[in-house]
């Protein structure tokens, strides 16, 4: 993907399933070869080969189909297809949020000034700012109670705050008419916005974000930690 309006052109052309985002069947962690986020970074940034959810999910089927019917052989298949396939939805929806977060900062602050790589990936960083002569970390996730928590889960038990630099939570709202309001595009994907990054921008400067001192939000900005 050479740039952001390329980007925003191909989620465009998504055909958004809201049904299967409530299918829960296959909530199992599936690690190793059979994670979806490496099959993503792999196929969209390293083949650079961008697929519909439901050719990623049929891709990944033919691609791990074997060592699924192994790992799940109590359920039926049938069955196991159906959950996996809103697994997966639901996998990819909220990675393509997080790569247009990602092209997005590269457009706004510049291209040099924004990577991401599977280590970073690995440990829990999206991808790394820099600006203002620091390195900022930055995590994306929906504003949510339930994301949050994960967020204090993985900063404890899986170390996601060990890369060097300031991490910054920088999560996107699903509500309308808030700083962090994601916008829709005409098919009902949503998008990071240019305000959204230009609040961000002005707290960085004005000396507000400290190393990981964000800890929520509310209609107007960030709350942060006292």
């Amino acid at each position: 993907m050479a740039n952001i309006t390329e980007l925003v052109d191909f989620l465009s052309t998504l055909e958004l399933n809201p049904s299967l985002a409530k299918i829960k069947t296959v909530e199992v962690d599936l690690k190793g070869s059979l994670n979806p986020t490496l099959w993503l970074n792999n196929t969209f940034f390293e083949q650079n080969y961008w697929l519909s959810f439901n050719d990623f999910y049929e891709y990944y089927l033919a691609q791990n189909e074997v060592e699924l019917r192994q790992k799940f052989s109590n359920v039926s298949w049938e069955d196991l297809k159906k959950g996996l396939e809103a697994r997966l939805y639901r996998t990819q929806f909220g990675m393509l949020t997080e790569y247009h977060a990602y092209f997005l900062c590269k457009d706004f602050f510049g291209e040099s000034n924004v990577i991401r790589n599977s280590d970073l990936d690995r440990i829990g960083v999206d991808f790394q700012l820099f600006f203002n002569n620091e390195c900022y970390n930055i995590h994306i996730f929906v504003d949510t109670d339930r994301a949050w928590e994960y967020r204090k889960f993985k900063v404890q038990y899986k170390q996601s705050n060990s890369v060097k630099g300031l991490h910054i939570n920088l999560p996107y709202s699903l509500a309308r008419n808030r700083f962090n309001s994601l916008e829709y595009l005409s098919n009902g994907f949503g998008i990071y916005s240019n305000r959204y990054l230009e609040y961000l921008k002005n707290e960085i400067l004005s000396g507000n974000i400290k190393n990981d001192n964000i800890i929520g939000t509310n209609q107007n900005g960030f709350i942060y930690k006292t």
